[in-house]
């Protein structure tokens, strides 16, 4: 077990090393009796990394141009600086990094529109295409209804559906948690806000003991309050996925080694602590005790509509249950 801990900080480490790099963050030990100076542009060295593909392959030679909903906070968004942010952005500069290429972004909702039209070479995102033409790469992230709970030293808490069923549960009113509620049987008193922001306002404030509410929505939240935490996963996680054409069968192989070699080496998971905190990766690995976790039907974990004006709790979606969670307070906290 302390074996397995020490493999998985060291991954993690290399992960956050590379992040860094990527990324443009810097650090170093201080040292109060050292001079420091700055380099010249002219002293400074990058590292040239070989691109994996040729630019026959791409959309526009030497760049990775990947497709994503930029209306899915805070997988992508725009930041107060007006730059596109996120996880899924920072995912994707990671692998084009990886690649040997630069990247670019382009807004859309699905993979069949931005693919099929030839807009980009990759679309990072819920993958739901029945299209013989969408190969799905890999796994970039695990999303699922979740609980936050607060302890006042911030330690690691645990429950069950039992204790669920005893409390009063903050959620934001016809969302897909309280869907996941219903699925679970778990009849407790629920007290409903605007959004997911109001609802950790609550746990803070000691009005509720728990939020059930999408985990990215509560981890990125989570980050800014030190004695709020991610509890466990209510149901079977769903995925944001990686998706290229089929017919590009070069891209193809050379994004899923791209994207296999960032999550081995940890880089994938580094970026993940820096947009949802101390919430794990994967999510499997610290549920609700007596939660069904079975995975459920396609049309229920694809959840990828944006229209979050639909009243109809049965068609509700990830996206629509986002809404107004991310605010640009939010946002400026992030880039403080």
């Amino acid at each position: 077990m302390v074996r397995g801990s020490l493999m998985h900080a060291a991954r993690l480490g290399a992960g956050t090393a590379a992040v860094i790099a990527v990324l443009g963050l810097s650090g170093c030990a201080f040292n109060p009796l050292s001079t420091f100076t700055t380099p010249t542009i002219d002293q400074i060295e990058y590292e040239t990394v070989t691109p994996t593909v040729s630019d026959d392959a791409l959309v526009t030679p030497g760049t990775l141009t990947v497709a994503l909903d930029t209306s899915d906070p805070p997988q992508a968004m725009q930041g107060a600086d007006g730059n596109l942010t996120g996880y899924a952005v920072d995912a994707a500069r990671a692998l084009a990094s990886r690649m040997g290429l630069k990247v670019a972004f382009v807004d859309t909702s699905s993979a069949d529109s931005a693919l099929g039209d030839k807009k980009a070479d990759i679309f990072i995102g819920e993958i739901n295409s029945t299209d013989g033409d969408i190969s799905s790469l890999g796994t970039c992230l695990y999303d699922a209804a979740s609980v936050f709970g607060k302890t006042s030293d911030g330690g690691s808490l645990s429950v069950s559906t039992d204790t669920l069923n005893t409390s009063t549960l903050g959620v934001q009113m016809s969302s897909a948690s309280q869907e996941a509620l219903a699925k679970q049987s778990i009849t407790a008193n629920q007290k409903t806000y605007s959004n997911i922001n109001e609802c950790f306002e609550a746990l803070e404030s000691g009005e509720v003991d728990y939020v059930i509410c999408d985990s990215t929505a509560g981890g990125y939240l989570a980050r800014l309050m030190s004695e709020i935490s991610y509890v466990g996963a209510l149901e079977a996680p769903s995925t944001l996925g990686v998706a290229g054409l089929v017919s590009n069968d070069e891209l193809c192989r050379a994004v899923s080694d791209a994207l296999d070699g960032i999550t081995v080496d940890g880089t994938l998971e580094a970026v993940h602590s820096i947009w949802y905190g101390t919430m794990p990766y994967d999510l499997t690995t610290k549920t609700v005790s007596g939660a069904n976790m079975q995975s459920s039907s396609p049309a229920s974990s694809g959840e990828t509509s944006s229209d979050s004006s639909s009243e109809s709790t049965s068609s509700e979606d990830k996206s629509s249950s986002q809404e107004g969670t991310i605010t640009d307070d939010d946002i400026n906290k992030l880039n403080s």
